[in-house]
């Protein structure tokens, strides 16, 4: 069994050095933030700080890219910076305050994925106790954290599709290395769109441009509710 020797935990921000909150709940980790940005982060108290030219991470697609093509370690977790709280979910949603036990989740996956080669992992975007139905499963949407296992990854992170370009991910990994890994047992809520920052506005239009430039792209394997905003990974696996 191979050995997560080295393993990056990188956290991108923009214009939320006051509002950050995902750093509290882990051992190590590094905010990756525009250079403009560097005095506010540290300001803030935040010491961990990869500070990027500005124009190499302008955006969520620039930023996740970046770090896959250029950190040194060979296996990465890349979280976004409003997680309040981790759960494990199995019967009932129970907080994890301990941020060892926590590093040790996310430890935990990276090993997972190296011992049996899987390229992409991802919690899954909500903390619904329906939506648990096994330890594991191999397919669906991406949350607010994510693991790249940089030697498999054959992904590229899409700007054209900017708004669901995590889906995008999710579908190229299943065309190409087959199955994700989901860990269903560990998930978090988060606060996005609701706090200052961030690195997309969102606007509904754009939002719908790129529902569309995904359908067009995968047709029958991916769906779109635009009543309740939820996207559908129609893969079987």
């Amino acid at each position: 069994m191979s050995e997560v020797k080295q393993l990056g935990i990188y956290i991108p921000s923009y214009r939320r050095a006051k509002t950050a909150v995902t750093h509290k709940h882990l051992e190590y980790y590094q905010y990756v933030v525009r250079k403009t940005e560097e005095d506010d982060y540290k300001s803030a108290g935040i010491q961990n700080i990869l500070a990027v030219n500005d124009e190499l991470i302008c955006g969520a697609v620039e930023v996740n890219q970046w770090l896959i093509d250029n950190a040194p370690e060979p296996i990465i977790c890349i979280l976004d910076d409003d997680i309040p709280q981790f759960y494990y979910r199995l019967t009932r949603n129970d907080a994890i305050t301990d941020p060892i036990l926590i590093t040790s989740e996310i430890e935990r996956i990276a090993q997972l994925m190296l011992d049996i080669e899987i390229g992409y992992a991802t919690v899954d975007p909500t903390i619904t106790l329906w939506n648990y139905s096994a330890e594991f499963t191999f397919k669906g949407t991406s949350g607010a954290v994510r693991w790249i296992n940089r030697s498999v990854f054959k992904a590229k992170c899409n700007k054209d599709i900017e708004c669901n370009w995590d889906l995008d991910v999710v579908l190229q990994e299943l065309l190409v290395n087959r199955i994700i890994l989901k860990p269903m047992y560990f998930t978090n809520n988060a606060l996005t769109d609701t706090n200052e920052g961030g690195f997309s506005a969102k606007d509904r239009h754009d939002q719908i441009v790129s529902i569309n430039l995904m359908k067009a792209k995968w047709g029958k394997y991916f769906s779109y509710n635009l009543k309740n905003n939820k996207p559908n990974i129609n893969v079987e696996r």
